[in-house]
């Protein structure tokens, strides 16, 4: 083997390792946050048959973390993560965990323009598509329409609910961030509706586009919440579901 060819050698054999050495840090990282969401989810719960009515204790957590919203499970998927708001910093839990440190991961967030106290009648939830499969990387699996008939439901209890709320799924949808001056429907500008005509116009695009027809729509009246995530059919491109309160979790 001539000189040239042991130093491409050595030089592969260094990406390889240096590679290897990321991802295996990538991995380790995202299990621990994945680990460190499961305790959260663990405190308080089970003691009782009261506890046991409830995704998490939201009222303990609170009282570590005050921008905790609600607790958001997805039947059958890693999607079991609190919900946090911070209107004055509305990405700031982008890539921070529940306790407020650095996290690739990041924690589930709601939008800014979204209110629990209003209540707006669409609430935007946001979280990383992550390639270890944690966060909101399963929400993908909404654009197959058999895990959808499986899955037609998810759950969320926010801090105002006694009990977890029930939201079926109307639409599922493949989308993009758009330049600001593009003369399409930009679903992620409907976080904060408020009128009975922006509901209708959020309600006819979000079906028109969806994936597959689920055969559920919503009326002006429905509390909507919408789940977004990162999708990689085109550049800047967006996955989301949007669910109507249906009523409690029994």
């Amino acid at each position: 083997m001539g000189i040239g060819a042991k130093i491409l050698l050595v030089i592969c054999l260094m990406v390889f390792c240096g590679s290897g050495y990321y991802l295996a840090d990538y991995f380790l990282k995202a299990h621990q946050a994945q680990n460190g969401f499961s305790s959260l989810k663990e405190l308080g719960i089970g003691g009782s048959e009261e506890d046991s009515k409830h995704l998490a204790d939201l009222d303990a957590l609170r009282q570590e973390n005050g921008d905790l919203i609600g607790w958001l499970q997805v039947k059958d998927t890693k999607i079991d993560y609190p919900v946090m708001q911070t209107k004055d910093d509305p990405e700031f839990y982008l890539h921070r965990d529940f306790h407020r440190d650095y996290s690739d991961a990041g924690t589930p967030f709601m939008d800014a323009a979204s209110d629990i106290d209003l209540p707006t009648a669409n609430w935007l939830i946001y979280g990383h598509h992550m390639r270890s499969g944690i966060m909101f990387h399963d929400l993908v699996k909404y654009g197959d329409k058999e895990f959808y008939d499986e899955h037609p439901t998810f759950l969320l209890e926010t801090i105002k609910d006694d009990g977890p709320q029930v939201y079926q799924i109307i639409a599922a949808c493949y989308s993009e961030v758009y330049p600001d001056d593009a003369d399409v429907f930009k679903y992620y500008q409907y976080a904060g509706i408020e009128s009975e005509e922006d509901f209708n116009i959020y309600v006819d695009n979000v079906k028109a586009m969806s994936a597959y027809e689920t055969g559920e729509t919503a009326v002006y009246g429905d509390q909507l919440v919408t789940l977004s995530t990162c999708a990689y059919h085109t550049d800047d491109g967006r996955f989301f579901v949007v669910g109507k309160r249906v009523g409690p979790y029994q």
